[in-house]
């Protein structure tokens, strides 16, 4: 047993427990009896609405192998998509979605640094909306309920997330920070990933020229994302009885969850954390914790089931590819 299988196990031990200490304290036969009560309508709709972010995601994509002229067609990039949503639910910080462009390269024979580019570019925007809304969302959590010093946690995933924005537009769009790498070239493995990087830099150009169409999609899927939640909500009974439109609260608390997933931490896509600390921030509008727990736990297993169709695709690439992030994919698909 290798190291990485050790750690990856090790991960999984530390999710699951988190899970079943969360299970314990808002009950386990409540959660099961309110799962076994959902709205199965409101359920279906969920999902519909989490499939219309997918589409809107597999389309930005395939403006940017257009704009590259690398288009393939959009079923076998919502495929590709499907791969790496599905791997990003197993992945640390959920770095297993840059599997998308590995698929892409190995099933359909999109250049490599042009399908990494279709990921990389947008996902530097996406980062940034999760920080400003995700940000403002710890800012209001902790005026109206935390106070200062509250949120440190959180916070922490905004650091992070921050800091792997500053570092991909260094490696998409400057040639003096690749240049501080060039040593990797006599390196056999990593010579291969500086390789499509820096021919990834020479197709940047088309991120920039697709820019306004990327922020209008990237706004496109976050509500298709936010209905996603909503419904999801209201299928397990969640009334939160706010004063602003309760559509607009999921808006800003799925980038709040998504940071605890990219916060430095022993845990498989932040299994477990971002689950409590959904059921956390629920509870401070009066949500009984169990009903709470109970949509978190359907927000995590939905998006499972919904990409399963993605598995052929994914057992079709090389043995290794997407299982260890956004570096592996790169380099393998090189």
């Amino acid at each position: 047993m290798d190291r990485k299988t050790i750690l990856i196990l090790i991960n999984a031990f530390i999710s699951l427990a988190i899970m079943a200490a969360l299970l314990q304290i808002v009950g386990v036969s409540e959660v099961l009896g309110r799962m076994a009560g959902m709205d199965l309508f409101l359920l279906i709709l969920s999902l519909l609405s989490l499939l219309g972010m997918d589409l809107v995601m597999a389309y930005r994509i395939s403006i940017l192998l257009d704009g590259m002229k690398a288009g393939t067609g959009f079923m076998r990039i919502l495929r590709s998509h499907f791969v790496g949503m599905l791997l990003a639910d197993f992945t640390p910080s959920r770095a297993g979605y840059f599997a998308t462009a590995a698929t892409l390269r190995y099933n359909y024979g999109v250049p490599s640094e042009k399908a990494l580019l279709s990921i990389f570019g947008p996902q530097i925007f996406d980062f940034a909306f999760k920080v400003v809304a995700g940000g403002l969302a710890i800012l209001y959590l902790m005026i109206v309920f935390l106070g200062p010093g509250q949120g440190l946690v959180l916070m922490a995933g905004a650091v992070v997330i921050g800091a792997f924005i500053i570092v991909m537009l260094l490696v998409l769009f400057s040639k003096r920070f690749l240049g501080i790498f060039s040593f990797v070239r006599n390196l056999p493995l990593l010579s291969r990933l500086y390789d499509v990087l820096v021919r990834m830099q020479g197709s940047s150009h088309v991120v920039v020229r697709k820019t306004p169409h990327i922020l209008a999609l990237i706004m496109v899927s976050w509500v298709f994302r936010s209905l996603s939640w909503y419904f999801a909500a209201k299928s397990v009974g969640i009334s939160l009885g706010t004063e602003f439109p309760e559509v607009l609260f999921y808006f800003f608390l799925q980038p709040l969850v998504t940071m605890l997933e990219f916060v430095p931490s022993p845990t498989i896509a932040g299994l477990g954390l971002s689950e409590s600390g959904t059921t956390l921030v629920f509870s401070l509008f009066g949500i009984p914790l169990a009903q709470a727990a109970t949509f978190a736990l359907i927000v995590r297993f939905k998006s499972t089931l919904l990409h399963l169709p993605g598995v052929p695709d994914a057992l079709r690439l090389p043995q290794g590819i997407g299982n260890g992030g956004s570096s592996s994919a790169g380099t393998e698909a090189a």
